[in-house]
């Protein structure tokens, strides 16, 4: 970060100089306007009013000469729209296109934000990418992620709390969310990573892509963990629900903790301070050992009724807490490193 000193220039305005490098870079002259975006945080934001955030119009055309597998398709568009491409026309030369085919081309949009099939005929459909890519900043992406994952858990916890399958249906539901969020993530990475104007307005250093892509994974991996919990616990009889809820005052300790903990693990990016940063790192690691503890303590509670497959249930249930928790360990590992990142001396008391 640049230190520039505020002078003031007449009776009642101040000014400060503009970089040299970056008004080179961005072709601005004396006359020129320049775009000031104030945040909430109270700092400003400079834009050039000649900016160009998207680059040209990406197009991609699949042609389906065989018959393949379904899921190869779908693959396909979800990699087109994280390559950034704006529209994908997908046909079938001379024949009609599969009806699994079609459907899982329609499920692949509807998980993917800012995608509409815009035109659709027997043997072809046509994709379009309606997105602003200005609109979605990396934090606020990542903030709707991990708020997303703290939701999943809470719903997860009244699952357990009510014997309430609609609760832990909504974990699922949940999870499509971030995983909607994941790609759309994933495309604005790449696509800054080739536009540095974009890269400014999202909020992405370039250095940072790889780690931010880091993020994001670990994050999306953590709410698979949640997701398999509550699959886990749908496939439960009824009645077993119903025993479990007995054990809840204590699973409720531990889904609080995870909670509490994946909490600390994002909002620490925001400082970049090596202290807090190894202190989650600390709380991360102690949690997982207490999560081993509580499990053994609940396991001899529940061995004593004989219910081989609660015992199962709450195994599986603290093994996907344990894992999310691990999933968060990258993100605090990341945050120590920016913390150290443009530091000429490090005192460790």
């Amino acid at each position: 970060m640049e230190i520039r000193r505020v002078q003031r220039f007449g009776k009642s305005t101040l000014m400060v100089s503009l970089p040299a490098d970056w008004v080179k870079e961005v072709g601005l002259a004396p006359g020129h306007s320049v775009y000031i975006e104030t945040d909430e945080d109270g700092s400003i934001k400079i834009y050039p009013p000649f900016m160009k955030v998207e680059g040209g119009n990406r197009e991609l055309k699949v042609s389906i000469r065989t018959k393949p597998v379904p899921e190869m398709v779908s693959r396909t568009i979800y990699a087109a729209y994280i390559l950034g491409y704006d529209k994908v026309t997908i046909e079938t030369p001379g024949g009609i296109l599969d009806e699994e085919i079609t459907r899982k081309i329609k499920d692949a949009v509807r998980n993917l934000i800012g995608l509409e099939i815009v035109s659709q005929f027997p043997d072809s459909i046509t994709i379009q990418s309606f997105l602003d890519p200005s609109k979605y900043t990396m934090s606020g992406l990542i903030a709707r992620m991990s708020n997303s994952l703290k939701q999943m858990i809470h719903y997860l916890n009244l699952g357990v709390k009510e014997a309430s399958r609609t609760f832990l249906q909504e974990v699922l539901e949940i999870e499509k969310e971030i995983d909607r969020l994941y790609f759309l993530s994933l495309r604005q990475l790449l696509i800054a990573q080739s536009n540095r104007t974009l890269s400014t307005i999202i909020g992405v250093k370039r250095i940072q892509i790889v780690g931010n892509r880091i993020l994001v994974k670990s994050i999306e991996e953590a709410a698979d963990e949640i997701s398999e919990a509550a699959t886990d616990l749908l496939v439960l009889p009824p009645s077993d629900l119903a025993i479990l809820k007995g054990f809840w005052p204590r699973l409720n300790m531990m889904m609080e903790q995870t909670m509490s903990v994946i909490d600390h693990s994002v909002k620490v990016l925001s400082k970049e301070d090596m202290k807090i940063s190894n202190d989650v790192l600390e709380e991360l690691r102690t949690l997982r050992r207490v999560l081993v503890s509580e499990i053994e303590g609940i396991e001899d509670e529940i061995k004593e009724m004989k219910t081989r497959s609660i015992v199962l249930a709450v195994r599986v249930l603290t093994l996907r807490l344990y894992n999310s928790i691990r999933r968060m360990e990258p993100i605090a590992e990341i945050s120590f490193n920016r913390a150290v990142e443009n530091m000429k001396e490090i005192i460790i008391d």
